[in-house]
């Protein structure tokens, strides 16, 4: 007989504890001063299209917003309880792992961008010298950190 995927109960999750509430409502709460940074930034980036910034600034600073703010979002939902079926878990992780990819191949083309215009003031960088600057490594660290928020999810 066919196993239907839909048809199988799902384990009910333990109550969630105290700590588990605090989590995930500081979670959420983080979402606020977030955004008032994410739309500070994102207003500076349309300020400089008019001096010669480019679109695809914009179209980044909203990425990297938006994995954030996603990130804040699933870790409070799941320790709030609101993730409780396997199928939720699967979208809520895999939408991190895909905005994380995303949020990767978008550092990457800034990051080649800077090292051009780093090139055209007269520093001499490789790649690799220049992603062991902190402010370079560190920001691919974190997305790797939400990719792997995500697999978490999904794993449990």
């Amino acid at each position: 007989m066919l196993d239907d995927p839909q048809s199988r109960i799902e384990p009910p999750r333990e109550n969630t504890s105290p700590t588990e509430i605090a989590l995930g409502v500081t979670f959420l709460l983080l979402i606020l001063p977030t955004i008032s940074i994410s739309i500070g930034e994102l207003s500076d980036v349309a300020d400089s299209l008019e001096y010669g910034g480019e679109v695809s600034d914009m179209r980044n600073s909203l990425i990297y917003s938006v994995t954030t703010v996603s990130i804040l979002l699933v870790l409070g939902l799941y320790y709030l309880g609101a993730i409780k079926s396997r199928r939720s878990e699967l979208a809520s992780g895999w939408s991190l792992v895909f905005l994380s990819l995303l949020n990767v191949l978008c550092r990457l083309q800034d990051f080649r961008e800077e090292i051009r215009m780093n090139q055209l003031s007269g520093w001499e960088l490789s790649g690799l010298e220049y992603l062991v600057w902190p402010s370079t490594h560190e920001r691919i660290e974190l997305v790797f950190l939400g990719a792997v928020i995500g697999l978490l999810i999904m794993k449990k």
